[in-house]
């Protein structure tokens, strides 16, 4: 039976607050709507109970662990689900991954995708390792009422989001836009030179893919050859420090192609300088690895999305970089 159902999860942040920003009474009208805006050969599929949760953060941000392995194992396992779509990104997911069976991706026969960032990171890379998954770093729907205002625009870039997912589960860049932008990924090479060529990109936020390297999980990732994506929000120069230089002892700075630095903030001021910097400590002088910087992805809008571990193509003239991420045949 072909693949028909969206699963939406909200494995990191419970839904209450976005529902509310979003202008919805409850959970009840946020999925209804979802669901009203999704093509009607799609299916919306959902646990509730996950997406009303509550976190009390001074008593382990969340008590519904096996509840949420249990929803995302069921939704990886099913060879319906076409897509899982995180609404929103977070915390306290991380420490799920060591329960999650991966592997069970290895017997699909038709494409399953993982849309999400931040939080999501490592769940997008992992799906985006076999050859049948598709991770998509992008942004989770709820960040729209966050960027958008008033609700009502924000409501209409949701409903936007939902009608253009087939487009862009098939890779193909959706048409009569108006919220959503698709790339692609503009940039500029400040260290090194960059190469025009067929390239695979890898990572994301920063500080969650760092606390995914220990161990088998961090270890089935295999950057080599690929480029390295880091983005990341709220975190200081001496903490980013301390995240580039996991990667550096675990080795990823020595196999990767490349490195693209999206978006670092810390509240009002722009890290992303500083982190130019500091990849000067940690990048292997001999290697010349080439550093190009973008605005279009990371805690910002609009956000580009980026397929993982796929072939992308980047063309270099002079020091300004074009990544198409997605939705470009190569």
């Amino acid at each position: 039976m072909a693949p028909n159902r969206i699963h939406l999860i909200s494995h990191a942040n419970p839904l209450g607050p976005d529902v509310a920003r979003f202008g919805f009474a409850g959970l009840r009208e946020y999925v209804a709507f979802i669901r009203r805006h999704l093509p009607a050969d799609l299916r919306l599929t959902c646990n509730r109970t996950l997406l009303g949760a509550v976190e009390d953060e001074w008593h382990g941000g969340r008590s519904d662990d096996d509840l949420r392995v249990r929803d995302l194992q069921g939704a990886l396992r099913d060879p319906r689900t076409l897509a899982i779509v995180a609404s929103n990104g977070g915390g306290y997911f991380s420490r799920l991954l060591p329960h999650i069976d991966f592997s069970v991706l290895s017997k699909r026969r038709t494409p399953l995708w993982a849309l999400g960032f931040s939080e999501m990171t490592t769940l997008v890379n992992h799906v985006a390792r076999y050859r049948c998954g598709r991770g998509l770093y992008w942004l989770c729907p709820n960040w729209l009422a966050w960027r958008i205002r008033p609700v009502q625009a924000a409501q209409a870039a949701l409903a936007e989001f939902c009608r253009t997912l087939p487009d862009v589960l098939q890779d193909r860049t959706p048409r009569d836009l108006r919220f959503l932008d698709f790339g692609p990924i503009r940039g500029e090479c400040v260290c090194g030179r960059a190469r025009s060529g067929t390239v695979r990109l890898i990572g994301g936020c920063l500080a969650v893919l760092a606390s995914a390297l220990p161990g088998p999980l961090g270890r089935r990732l295999r950057p080599d050859g690929k480029w390295l994506m880091l983005e990341d929000v709220k975190e200081t120069p001496y903490r980013i420090d301390r995240f580039l230089a996991a990667l550096k002892l675990a080795g990823w700075f020595e196999r990767v192609a490349g490195v693209l630095v999206g978006d670092f903030r810390m509240m009002h001021a722009d890290t992303q300088p500083a982190v130019v910097e500091l990849l000067r400590y940690h990048l292997p002088a001999s290697r010349g690895v080439p550093v190009v910087t973008t605005r279009s992805f990371g805690h910002v809008w609009p956000m580009t999305p980026v397929l993982l571990n796929r072939p992308v193509r980047l063309e270099a003239r002079g020091r300004a970089v074009t990544i198409w991420g997605s939705g470009v045949d190569l």
